[in-house]
């Protein structure tokens, strides 16, 4: 318990010390099919902890094993005092394949239980007056297995998923990163570098709607537990200062279902 304060602590206490983002998670794919032949899509806005638009669909191609595919974008201006301009672009995309399967009479509940890998890459540069322009840059990888369990009707979708994510970090380069004094943080990367950690993402998903359109809410959040200063060295700021805390908003909409 004492260990999860701290770096409960320590996340926070690096959000006000340094600006550099290298990876953002993105937003936990739950797609909640029944059957063969059902589509799921949806699209949502990361509002802490995420990126900040995310895109999902899955397929049931048969009655208990499906495919899905995730999108994330991610992008963050900073205009600094002395007139220099921090731009951040992330892109990351990734894909899985998993298990479904109804539980109970009226097939209410529902298990899942999905795996997959993705791939992205970070920019982070600051624009100035001066001569030398500060750049971190990376690519990166991920492993993910993800079960959870659910209570479904026809207009409300409630799911809580546990994702066990392991992230490789690989070619990152850092250009002038010392000479600039807002660029600077506690870590000093290194070019040709790679840093890695394993992440549990525990999950709640809402949907909420009609039998077909539905917002989606999603809240959760991201406990490093295998390298876990690493994380905090490549992710260092969110939206309202929550950098372990996850919260997304947004539609979705299902096809082919009875």
């Amino acid at each position: 318990m004492k260990s999860n304060v701290q770096i409960l602590l320590f996340g926070f206490s690096f959000v006000f010390k340094a600006c550099v983002t290298l990876y953002k998670p993105n937003a936990i794919h739950s797609p909640l099919l029944h059957e063969q032949g059902e589509l799921t899509s949806s699209a949502s806005l990361g509002l802490s902890g995420t990126g900040l638009f995310n895109v999902q669909a899955a397929y049931a191609i048969s009655d208990h094993a499906a495919l899905m595919i995730d999108g994330m974008y991610h992008n963050r201006r900073i205009n600094s005092a002395d007139s220099s301009v921090e731009k951040l672009n992330m892109f990351f995309g990734e894909a899985g394949a998993g298990y479904f399967k109804t539980i109970g009479n009226e097939k209410k509940g529902l298990f899942q239980c999905y795996g997959g890998l993705g791939y992205g890459n970070t920019n982070d540069k600051i624009y100035n007056t001066n001569n030398y322009y500060p750049e971190v840059n990376s690519k990166y990888f991920n492993i993910f297995i993800q079960p959870g369990l659910a209570l479904t009707t026809k207009n409300l979708e409630i799911a809580f998923d546990l994702r066990g994510n392991y992230v490789q970090l690989f070619n990152i380069h850092a250009t002038l990163y010392s000479k600039f004094e807002w660029w600077n943080t506690a870590f000093h990367y290194y070019s040709d570098t790679s840093l890695n950690f394993v992440n549990l993402e525990p999950t709640v998903t809402m949907k909420l709607g009609g039998k077909k359109l539905k917002g989606i809410f999603q809240l959760g959040l991201v406990i490093p537990v295998i390298h876990s200063n690493n994380y905090f060295m490549v992710n260092t700021s969110s939206m309202f200062a929550l950098p372990l805390i996850k919260l997304t908003a947004g539609i979705t909409y299902t096809l082919g279902k009875k």
